[in-house]
């Protein structure tokens, strides 16, 4: 193992690596309760201790096998340090199916199958013991190390596809990703991009949000919100959708008037999730942040902000 101290960019190229691997291979382990049984008794309560003081065992026996076994598929040992493998270890989560399902929208929406255009809503899964990205790394940390993790179960969760690539889903990730600015959404909410509309659903049980305006380009996935997803929406009356391109759209906002494109009233509040990743988010995030100073009464909201913003370092210190 390299013991030298990993440099930024060394544990971002690895995490990026890992990160493909995710993507590409969709790498699973599974236990059996006689496996786990055995693994247990292999270890003596000192080494168990040890593990624990070291920071490798954070939860049960179960977390560190797993997270153990995807260490030396990846041969992770070989190319970071010990620090690196630590944390990976610590961010390793081992999520409940309960849990998941007993989120709001899981709870009250059904996605059905449907197809309108080259839009399709249905569903995608993960197996028990599968590998994903459940939030993004902490890029203010040095190493920058990838938070993954597994369930204890096979998960089904909603999706929307364009052909056959998925466009958006709401998993993990989705969740905990927008956990803050779901919790600062107040007054009248302008929303671009309207994927499943996991977040204007959220913010509509708020009683402190009384209108929510959500601006969406692809007008099949439109469609598809209107006719299968919004009318089971617990708070509906409170969501209308105008379909325009979000950065024209931010671009017509009026500070003075008051008034934005084909509305009417200002906005207290503006979440954008119009991007993929945040390599593809810093272009429309630099073009609505240059609409800020204009609109002071509006708070403005980004998806994967922090994320983003890093992006933007590094293609800034690229020249």
């Amino acid at each position: 193992m390299d013991r030298e101290p990993m440099t930024r960019e060394r544990s971002e190229l690895i995490t990026g690596l890992i990160s493909m691997v995710i993507a590409e291979k969709e790498p699973a382990v599974e236990f059996s309760k006689k496996e786990l049984r055995e693994a247990e008794a292999g270890f003596t309560e000192v080494e168990l201790e040890s593990l624990r003081e070291q920071g490798f065992l954070k939860e049960d026996l179960e977390t560190y096998l797993t997270v153990q076994w995807f260490v030396d598929a990846l041969q992770l040992e070989d190319v970071a340090d010990e620090e690196y493998i630590r944390q990976f270890f610590n961010n390793a989560r081992k999520l409940d199916i309960n849990w998941f399902y007993d989120n709001q929208y899981m709870k009250e929406i059904s996605v059905p199958k449907k197809k309108i255009g080259n839009f399709q809503l249905g569903t995608a899964t993960y197996a028990k013991g599968e590998f994903f990205q459940y939030d993004f790394p902490d890029f203010s940390t040095v190493p920058v190390v990838p938070k993954v993790g597994f369930f204890d179960g096979k998960i089904t969760f909603p999706s929307i596809y364009e052909g056959v690539t998925p466009w958006m889903s709401i998993c993990p990730s989705e969740i905990f990703s927008m956990e803050e600015p779901i919790s600062r959404a107040h007054g009248r909410v302008l929303v671009l991009g309207l994927g499943l509309g996991y977040y204007p659903f959220m913010i509509s049980k708020f009683d402190h949000v009384n209108e929510i305006v959500i601006v969406e380009r692809q007008k099949e996935v439109i469609e598809l919100f209107n006719k299968y997803l919004l009318p089971q929406f617990s708070h509906k009356e409170k969501i209308r959708v105008i379909q325009a391109d979000a950065l024209d759209y931010v671009k017509e906002l009026r500070s003075e008037e008051g008034f934005a494109a084909d509305d009417s009233g200002r906005f207290d509040f503006c979440f954008a999730d119009i991007w993929e990743n945040q390599v593809d988010g810093a272009r429309a995030y630099r073009v609505i942040r240059e609409h800020e100073v204009r609109l002071p009464e509006t708070e403005f909201t980004y998806w994967i902000e922090d994320a983003i913003l890093h992006q933007i370092r590094l293609e800034d210190e690229e020249g």
